[in-house]
């Protein structure tokens, strides 16, 4: 977009967005993979674990030198004993030396090769081990990487050598990794993408086996299995067979492995005449939107500009602010320069003390469902003299009176963080629920201020599916729109998500401005019942 900033005249806003995340779950695993924000404390008990097994080989070491120490004196006196022992044992000396030791040195020997090395290490380790991330966290971080692979239609093989949507980086996923990911995806019964993940496990075994100590090694019968399985689910019943041949060939009297074996065969005969063909599943036109959205191409109209606004408050006249058109419908304004660093270091420096992993609220009883990854903390607006400022500038922003809407809430993504399509809105009038009465006092999400606290390397655009608007996180700036006709009802347009994101950290505040202050301000023409 080309922006001159232009003043325009004044418009009736017709906009919509968000749905709210209002709880974290405090007592929950950590959730590492929800914050990227978060996670460097890993990195700290990483190190002291490398640590711990450093030391832990060097008490290893030093019990080793002293047996390879002692052993070529040992040695040296019985092959003196062994070139003639009778002559050598006829010497009283000789034979009470050969006596002793054996009663003696030789008990004590065993006693030193019995006795635990890196107890202190061991005792260690027990005590972090809660710290360490939990299967939840693994699967959360596999889901990630999924994720990341689906929404962007990256390659296996580009990200497991750190080509992450045509940017290589200096990084590459282990053979480990890779496994752990077809395990996730296998066991999520999505089989057709497991496959993609295991063969690349395969292709790289015997590159690993003399670079990865034995007890991490992924065995070749493990991996074959579990393609088999995949093969299998996805009837591809000849190729499950020839694996589970191979598998054979490396364990021939597993009894498990005949029987799979025999009943694949079966399933050959059953089916080698028959072609299956799967009916193709319809595509989501919204899921369809949403993906072009993330990925940047999908068609928007260019018909747009920026224009500076000094008219919504008596302030604006002498600071007016920088706004950007992203679009008429919904109507969302993108403004520029509205939020400092300083200000944005201190906000993440806020949430950092309190991070917690963000539910989702639905009003259909009020469950509550992981539709993002993401740890957020809700500040209120009269926290400090920084805060308050802020509140100010939303007023700037929007024209809207702040008294009743809700808390500030400051996010950070995790890996591959993203939000599902969502709407702010409650549609109370829609909706006959006591456990929400509290909150419909205060009316209805009119409105949301999504600010950027940080800019993204890669990825994490907030987008607008049914609209195709795409908006990429930019430190400073923030975006605008209402949730709610003038009538008071959800405006649908407004559904939105945050893409996930590839590479960086993104931090962003919300200010979602609830309808009851606005009965002078924005009055909302709702149809008589």
């Amino acid at each position: 977009m080309d922006c001159k900033w232009k003043k325009l005249p004044g418009y009736i806003l017709i906009l919509q967005v968000i749905f709210a995340a209002v709880h974290g779950n405090s007592k929950a695993q950590p959730n590492h993979a929800l914050s990227v924000a978060s996670m460097p404390p890993l990195l700290d008990l990483e190190n002291k674990l490398i640590d711990n097994l450093e030391d832990y080989a060097n008490e290893l070491e030093q019990k080793l030198q002293t047996l390879q120490g002692y052993v070529p004196v040992m040695r040296s006196e019985n092959e003196k004993g062994k070139l003639n022992a009778i002559s050598y044992l006829s010497n009283p000396l000789n034979s009470f030396s050969l006596i002793r030791r054996l009663q003696q040195d030789w008990l004590k020997w065993q006693s030193y090769m019995v006795q635990p090395v890196g107890t202190v290490q061991m005792r260690n380790f027990d005590g972090w081990w809660k710290d360490l991330p939990k299967k939840a966290d693994l699967g959360d971080a596999c889901a990630a990487i999924v994720r990341i692979q689906i929404i962007y239609d990256l390659k296996v093989e580009d990200i497991i050598r750190g080509k992450l949507d045509g940017r290589q980086y200096n990084v590459s996923l282990s053979t480990a990794d890779i496994f752990a990911i077809g395990q996730h995806l296998a066991k999520g019964k999505a089989q057709a993408e497991a496959i993609l993940w295991l063969q690349e496990v395969q292709n790289r075994l015997q590159e690993d086996l003399f670079a990865v100590p034995d007890h991490l090694t992924i065995k070749e019968i493990e991996v074959l299995k579990l393609l088999a399985e995949c093969h299998a689910h996805k009837k591809n019943y000849s190729k499950a067979l020839s694996l589970l041949e191979k598998c054979l060939m490396l364990n021939p009297h597993d009894a498990e492995l005949l029987r799979l074996c025999d009943e694949t065969k079966e399933l050959v005969e059953i089916h080698q005449n028959i072609t299956l063909e799967k009916p193709k599943k319809p595509e989501d036109p919204l899921g369809v939107a949403f993906t072009l959205a993330c990925r940047g191409v999908a068609k928007v109209s260019g018909r747009l500009h920026c224009f500076y606004n000094c008219n919504t408050t008596s302030f604006l006249r002498l600071a007016p602010l920088k706004v950007e058109e992203v679009g008429l419908d919904p109507y969302v304004l993108l403004h520029h320069e509205v939020i400092t660093p300083k200000e944005s270091k201190e906000l993440k420096e806020l949430a950092l003390s309190n991070l917690r992993a963000s539910g989702v609220f639905r009003v259909e009883g009020a469950a509550f469902k992981r539709m993002r990854t993401v740890k957020s903390r809700w500040i209120h607006k009269d926290f400090n003299k920084m805060t308050k400022g802020i509140t100010r500038r939303i007023r700037d922003i929007t024209g809207l009176d702040l008294t009743t809407s809700e808390k500030f809430q400051i996010i950070n993504y995790g890996m591959g963080g993203h939000y599902n399509m969502h709407k702010d809105y409650f549609n109370y009038t829609n909706v006959d629920n006591t456990k929400i009465s509290m909150a419909e006092q205060l009316g209805d999400r009119i409105a949301t201020v999504l600010f950027y606290l940080s800019d993204v390397e890669q990825g994490g655009a907030t987008v607008f599916p049914k609209s195709g608007y795409t908006i990429y996180p930019r430190a400073g700036t923030a975006i605008f729109w209402y949730n709610l006709h003038t009538d008071g009802l959800g405006d649908p347009s407004t559904l939105h998500a945050a893409c996930p994101v590839i590479v960086g950290s993104k931090w962003v505040m919300t200010e979602w401005i609830r309808e009851l202050s606005q009965l002078f301000v924005r009055p909302c023409f709702k149809p008589s019942t």
